[in-house]
């Protein structure tokens, strides 16, 4: 009977045809409908993946301002300022026909983004687009005003509110919103009503030979809609996908070979009524496609609705208006594609397993003896060097026109797809390392070394989660290090800056606001609006700033905010005595690694009158703030003469015992607007701590989640070891040292490998910025990978291994 039963056919002659293979895949699913609970885990991997995916590629299409914004259906834009505004307007409209004219003057406010009075036809030919009604109606009458939401909350008044504007009495008809740029605070009236615009923008069509005949005034060159920069964001949408779609078929393969040994009786119990090797691959293939297809579909659905969900949202972060239906539904397609394909090709290894496996041997659930590999880690070294070189010559991060984004995304794919080519030969190294260990510990991972497949597969998951939280958590130290191109939160909760006028939130330098709209500058209105700021928010610590005009550049890279000038004030308000200071030093700073920078200089001036400080000297104050707003970065008196331009005024700085209040806030809000001033407050940014912590966290999650899975399979198969153990005396810990044990080992390994390659990355990433960039390690983030990891991993082995499993009580017949 036994010879009859493992009597196969592999080759198929004679295999049924199509009715067998309809009967297999019935029977797959109702298998998958059975149990579907056990495969839980790998459908809300993939559901979420393919979610995740569907929202990524909106907020990564949708995030940038549109190419158009500021032009709406125009395809030239002019601007118009000056004395001879009005006849310069009358010429481009006798010249090019119809265009659409757009009038603004500044409007104070008190907030720090600055305000228009803009007359517009909210039905223009070509401004339409950058025109929308929230509620009410459009003023036509010169008494009457719409306002955007913003500027209307700021002024606390609504609709039917009368509102006593700069050019006499309006009521407020109606609340509108500019849909390209919802950062565009104006109040509009009628065409024609602005009787002194300070600019004007011109909306036109033209051919290039009519724009080539047309004799513009110095200042007034047409702009075009900028072209779309560097690669598609869908493209690098495409690639976190598929990166997101590695990891989960690692845990597939694994989560697939627990569900072939669970149903090994039920796949003997179909070979031995003559299904042949291929229907048992199929069988385990088709569930394979079956969980991909229920997770892609519910993937797809859940990523829609979160989409819908999140979209008001994205509205509100990305500054503009985004349609229901603007997803790419290519990249959505292709992801639901990609993973039921990731399913299917995670089930091919456990279904050859499976159809290997002898009849008789799963009939009496018999686990699969392991078969020896020998695979080498060439290919996967190789893979890895090719990719961190790409990265290498990629022109690093952060550089600009200089930096190649599609070599670096090649790079980060052929460095992942290393990282899990190596892992395999990686668990080698285990069993190895079991020599002279404890009985208990040399089984545990000469076991690991012996199921190779299904360990390997789970180490390069827990490497490639770990991978990528170590490197969102050294690239976020790296752009929070550079101490040129600074980054990070503005200020802290308890801090209010004033801004004077005629500043850059004054001057309208805020998203969409023309450049050259200014507000005059009077010293004595803003020292008395910032004492009344003072009162508004109950402080008596107010900090006054002197500010330069001079910019910070490491060759010709740089955005380093305001230098402010370091006064004997703000020096004794953080505690810094003067003689500390040095001498010779032009530039004082909280920043770390700007002393130990080269190629430094500080420029003033314009083209007509530049200035340059070359090589200043560079002293660092650890009492300095380090907020991007704060005062972070000095210009001594010996500097600012060097560099031979004056001073200005930069503002107040407020700092009260407590958070600021929103009615804190509001009240020195109106009175900064009453001044023509503006204030600051703490920003959404995210800090340096918050990044890493999320990042980590989320990289141990998954690690952890996927031990959990693969842990169990391997202790199952290596049962009868436990068999043995029990008979010749083992106890209840033994057992629970093993899976620890197993859990702690496949932990701290997959931690180095994940560490090891992204340090390598970001090596090569910053590689003319090391010392600057990876000079300080996130040593809370290593410990929490490097040990916390295999230590929780081990502990939570050991504490659900004490039940005895079922295999220990009742062994299997042969």
């Amino acid at each position: 009977m036994t010879a009859a039963v493992e009597s196969r056919n592999p080759s198929g002659v004679g295999g049924g045809g199509a009715p067998a293979r309809r009967a297999v895949l019935r029977w797959a699913w109702r298998l998958f409908r059975r149990e579907w609970r056990q495969q839980i885990l790998l459908l809300l991997l993939l559901t979420l993946a393919v979610a995740a995916t569907v929202v990524g590629a909106g907020v990564a299409t949708d995030t940038p301002p549109p190419l158009a914004a500021g032009f709406g259906a125009a395809t030239q834009l002019v601007p118009v300022g000056g004395p001879g505004l009005t006849a310069e307007v009358q010429r481009l409209r006798e010249h090019f026909g119809t265009v659409d004219v757009i009038e603004e003057q500044p409007l104070a406010t008190g907030a720090d983004d600055g305000a228009r009075l803009r007359s517009q036809d909210p039905h223009g030919a070509y401004g339409s687009a950058m025109l929308a009604l929230v509620s009410g109606r459009y003023p036509v009458a010169a008494t009457e005003v719409a306002m955007t939401p913003a500027l209307a909350k700021t002024l606390g008044l609504r609709v039917g509110s009368a509102w006593p504007g700069p050019a006499g009495d309006r009521t407020v008809v109606g609340l509108v919103e500019n849909p390209q740029n919802l950062l565009d605070v104006f109040a509009l009236v009628p065409p024609g009503t602005l009787t002194a615009p300070a600019q004007a923008t011109v909306l036109l069509r033209a051919t290039s030979q009519a724009l080539a005949s047309y004799s513009f005034p110095a200042g007034e060159q047409p702009r075009t809609p900028p072209a779309n920069p560097g690669i598609d964001p869908t493209l690098i949408v495409l690639s976190a996908a598929i990166f997101g779609l590695i990891f989960v078929g690692l845990v597939a393969v694994a989560g697939f070979s627990v569900m072939a040994q669970r149903r090994l009786r039920a796949l003997g119990l179909l070979s031995s009524v003559g299904a042949r090797d291929r229907h048992v691959r199929l069988a385990l293939v088709a569930n394979g496609g079956v969980v991909g297809l229920v997770a892609a579909l519910a993937g797809g659905l859940l990523g829609v609705a979160a989409w819908l969900a999140y979209r008001p949202r994205l509205e509100t972060v990305a500054h503009h208006r985004i349609a229901w239906n603007a997803l790419p539904w290519w990249l959505v397609g292709a992801a639901m594609l990609l993973a039921v394909a990731t399913t299917i090709l995670a089930a091919r290894r456990p279904a050859r397993a499976a159809a290997r496996a002898s009849v008789v041997g799963a009939l009496a659930e018999r686990p699969t003896s392991p078969r020896t590999a020998h695979r080498s880690a060439i290919p996967g070294v190789l893979a890895l060097a090719a990719g961190i070189l790409m990265i290498f010559l990629s022109g690093g991060w952060g550089n600009g026109p200089n930096s190649n984004t599609a070599l670096q995304l090649g790079g980060l794919l052929a460095t992942s797809a290393g990282l899990l080519l190596v892992t395999p030969a990686c668990v080698t190294v285990l069993s190895v390392l079991a020599g002279r260990t404890p009985v208990v510990t040399r089984l545990a991972l000469r076991d690991l070394a012996r199921y190779r497949a299904r360990s390997g597969a789970a180490l390069a998951a827990v490497s490639f989660a770990v991978f990528l939280a170590m490197v969102v958590s050294l690239l976020a130290g790296g752009r929070f290090a550079d101490a040129v191109d600074y980054a990070g939160p503005n200020l802290p909760a308890n801090e209010l800056l004033l801004h004077p006028a005629g500043s850059a939130a004054q001057r309208g330098d805020g998203p969409g606001a023309p450049a050259h709209l200014s507000t005059p500058d009077n010293p004595a209105a803003d020292r008395a609006a910032a004492a009344a700021v003072g009162q508004a928010v109950g402080t008596a610590d107010i900090l006054e700033l002197r500010a330069t005009d001079a910019t910070l550049l490491q060759g010709f890279r740089g955005d380093p905010g305001t230098i402010y000038l370091a006064t004997p004030q703000l020096l004794r308000h953080y505690g810094i005595d003067p003689a500390s200071v040095d001498a010779r030093a032009d530039l004082l700073t909280s920043r770390a690694g700007l002393d130990k920078m080269t190629r430094l200089h500080v420029m003033a001036g314009g083209p007509d009158n530049p200035a340059d400080l070359q090589t200043p000297v560079v002293q660092r104050l650890a009492k300095l703030p380090t907020g991007a707003s704060e005062p972070n970065l000095l210009i001594t008196s010996k500097g600012l003469a060097e560099l031979g331009f004056p001073d200005r005024p930069g503002g107040w700085l407020f700092t009260t015992p407590r958070a600021l209040t929103a009615s804190q806030i509001n009240a020195a809000r109106q009175v900064a607007a009453g001044a023509t001033t503006s204030i600051e407050t703490k920003s959404e940014a995210p800090s340096l701590d918050q990044l890493r912590t999320w990042s980590t966290t989320a990289g141990v999650l998954l690690a952890l989640a996927v031990l959990a899975m693969t842990v169990g399979l391997i202790r199952s198969e290596s049962a009868r070891d436990l068999v043995t153990l029990t008979a010749v005396g083992a106890a209840r810990r033994t057992r629970r040292a093993l899976t620890g044990i197993t859990a702690g080992a496949l932990g701290l390994m997959g931690a180095l490998l994940g560490t090891a390659v992204a340090y390598l990355l970001t090596i090569a990433l910053f590689r003319g910025q090391l010392a600057e960039k990876v000079g300080h390690p996130p040593v809370a983030d290593l410990v929490a990978v490097l040990i916390g990891l295999p230590v929780v991993a081990g502990a939570v082995g050991w504490l659900l291994a004490g039940r005895e499993p079922r295999t220990l009580a009742r062994t299997p017949a042969d």
